[in-house]
């Protein structure tokens, strides 16, 4: 059983703003429509990994717990990155922001330091999620797999089962073995058992990524491409693989199951999260499901999945793989980008109108209203 990422590229002392900063995979799943209501309170997701740096600044007030099942590495504090980099796609809450920031983390060890592991140690690691209970009878809601192995095990194969008949939805990588081509399978467990949520990668212009598995059993897909978030010891790092794309939808399954019980009073059902998560898929590939996108591109704004780029002084501007022209170039003033109302109105696909002045006292000047 191995990791289900690619090289690393570079890795920061710091962050891209010096307010809170959301990554731009998080974005554009528009995690932040659904903030208002919730941000994953009383929520918590398993990240079965190489553990967590709980330690880390961004992480150490969401890791509530977790326990090591890799022989001579007792701790469950992360010697590889991996398991840190997943976690704070998940809940990052402090210079970067994750998913779900208010979510909480357990961390499974059942990687070692160099990202590999025994089915032993990860059907280990599931039986002990699956019977963990809080000081206030808490249970885990989501479990992330960011790992995978050509080899279907049965053993494995049951106790995700067991997990998710307890109500635990399971969230897994779909492999990096891909080549583009949809009509050659390629095939990764525990992502292409039945039982779980399977995640392809895409770009943040929504296209495939080369490397993510093509497969009759992808669910859904989202961002793992240059993917930013945290590593060991206080730092940041890119990470592209369907490792990042994993838990991008593992929090937002946090995000989904804690608004339900807000309104419900109870958890909703694996059965539910999977169809919730097809239902609300933007359609990126053929019509309908295929075996590269699944059925498309988790997002919490139906009319989302849109990568835009403006330009200062240029009309021209990019949108995804293709482009558009605004009615006025964007400018700059005091140092700060400025652009037409309208302009941006049509690229969210909302309303705008100006009301020009008028007598009316609560009107000497114009004004615009905006719906959305």
């Amino acid at each position: 059983m191995r990791l289900k990422t690619s090289p690393i590229v570079a890795i920061y002392d710091r962050t891209l703003s010096d307010q809170p900063w959301i990554p731009p995979g998080i974005s554009l799943m528009a995690a932040e429509k659904i903030w208002p209501t919730t941000r994953g309170q009383g929520t918590i997701v398993a990240v079965l990994d190489t553990g967590i740096d709980y330690r880390h600044p961004d992480l150490a007030g969401n890791v509530i717990g977790g326990r090591s099942f890799v022989p001579g590495e007792p701790d469950y504090l992360d010697l590889n990155g991996h398991g840190t980099h997943v976690a704070g796609i998940i809940a990052a809450n402090g210079k970067i922001l994750g998913m779900a920031p208010e979510t909480k983390l357990l961390a499974v060890k059942v990687l070692n330091q160099n990202g590999f592991g025994s089915f032993m140690n990860i059907n280990q690691g599931l039986a002990w999620v699956r019977n963990w209970e809080g000081e206030n009878g808490e249970r885990v809601n989501v479990v992330n797999m960011s790992l995978g192995s050509s080899l279907p095990n049965p053993a494995m194969h049951q106790e995700i089962i067991k997990t998710v008949n307890n109500g635990i939805t399971v969230v897994c990588a779909a492999g990096n073995a891909g080549d583009g081509n949809p009509d050659t399978p390629e095939i990764d467990y525990p992502a292409y058992y039945p039982e779980t949520i399977a995640v392809g990668a895409i770009n943040l212009q929504t296209g495939i990524a080369n490397f993510s598995n093509s497969n009759d059993r992808i669910d859904v897909v989202a961002p793992g491409v240059n993917t930013y978030s945290t590593y060991p010891d206080n730092r940041y790092v890119e990470l592209s693989g369907t490792s990042m794309a994993s838990p991008h939808i593992a929090g937002a399954v946090a995000l989904i199951i804690s608004r339900y019980k807000m309104r419900f009073q109870e958890n909703p059902t694996p059965a539910y999260i999977r169809d919730y998560l097809q239902m609300q898929a933007i359609d990126l590939g053929e019509l309908g499901f295929d075996t590269l996108y699944g059925y498309g591109l988790f997002t919490f704004n139906m009319d989302g999945g849109k990568a835009i780029k403006l330009f200062i002084g240029n009309t021209t501007y990019l949108i995804n793989n293709g482009q558009g022209e605004l009615t006025m170039a964007p400018f700059l003033k005091n140092g700060e980008p400025v652009a037409s109302i309208r302009d941006i109105c049509g690229l969210l696909s909302t309303g705008s109108t100006y009301i020009p002045p008028s007598t009316d006292p609560d009107n000497p000047e114009g004004r615009v209203e905006i719906w959305y």
